[in-house]
């Protein structure tokens, strides 16, 4: 699963985009519809668009990557709550859209590609 941090990496070509596109294209890798509207909002703080263009630039991105959007299952909540009560919130934990990720991995039993250190204490990618 392509979490929001990978693909906001591909979008803007932060460092290692191009390793981590080609780990996209490796895989049947899909992202969920809050994953979208994450990356749409960092696209528009980074690149100052307004918020229908930078929605269009992540299906683009998403399209040419063979990324499938799934809709979010209301099952995969438990899993998000269940990943905020073992790993905390805020700066030491996950924020809103990182226990979505976690609990939408968690659920479909896939390994979450991430940029950065929110998922790095986390069980996401064990036993998967």
């Amino acid at each position: 699963m392509v979490e929001s941090s990978a693909l906001v990496a591909i979008i803007l070509e932060e460092p290692g985009w191009r390793q981590l596109a080609e780990q996209v294209a490796r895989t049947r890798a899909f992202t969920t519809c809050f994953n979208v509207f994450e990356t749409a909002l960092a696209v528009v703080r980074e690149r100052r668009l307004k918020p229908s263009e930078a929605y269009g630039i992540v299906l683009d991105a998403a399209a040419r990557l063979a990324i499938e959007i799934r809709d979010y299952g209301a099952d995969a909540i438990p899993l998000a709550i269940a990943g905020r009560e073992k790993f905390g919130a805020g700066k030491r934990g996950l924020n809103l859209g990182d226990c979505l990720s976690y609990g939408a991995a968690r659920k479909n039993n896939t390994r979450l590609l991430y940029v950065g250190e929110d998922f790095a204490r986390t069980d996401v990618n064990e036993d998967v």
